[in-house]
């Protein structure tokens, strides 16, 4: 992880894109362990790894701004808030619950508890599941709206698109 990060960074530079600014210092164990306390979660390895390398980002201005193209990185206490936020406003007791993940004709509009939210453009957040490590985006107005593979997987769209030329954003909803 350490290194598509720096890659990231590399090529968001050259494109004169200031999406690497305002990256913290790797977070300690204590903050990440923090989190699964607080949000009764197991923390995928590939969120420790971004965490290892950088523990959140500043906030910058609107614009293409963060890590994650668009995305910001979240620090530990962000990560906590906002999953609470989202539950507590966003997650709807169903009986019986929807079936995780959504299939393409079922309304993905609610929040799963089991995501964890690393990283953020505005209302959209970036997820991670914490069992199976795949990433979600989470828009409260939509619920879930785009889906990847993973946190590297993230990181090699939005590189790709770069260096293609375009802006370092996630491409077209699932």
């Amino acid at each position: 992880m350490k290194s598509l990060i720096a890659k990231a960074q590399e090529v968001y530079a050259a494109a004169g894109l200031n999406c690497g600014h305002g990256l913290l210092p790797p977070t300690g164990k204590d903050a990440i362990e923090r989190i699964a306390l607080e949000l009764s979660l197991p923390i995928p390895e590939e969120l420790r790894a971004v965490y290892a390398v950088h523990g959140g980002q500043e906030y910058i201005p609107p614009g293409i701004t963060g890590l994650f193209g668009k995305h910001r990185l979240h620090s530990p206490a962000e990560v906590i808030e906002n999953h609470k936020i989202h539950a507590e406003n966003y997650y709807v007791a169903f009986d019986p619950p929807p079936t995780f993940p959504p299939s393409g004709g079922e309304d993905p509009g609610y929040w799963v508890p089991e995501l964890i939210p690393f990283a953020s453009w505005d209302a959209y957040e970036l997820c991670i599941h914490a069992m199976i490590g795949e990433v979600w985006e989470f828009l409260p107005s939509s619920g879930l709206i785009r889906h990847r593979a993973s946190i590297a997987s993230v990181l090699e769209e939005v590189i790709s698109a770069v260096c293609a030329g375009n802006a370092p954003q996630l491409g077209a909803m699932r």
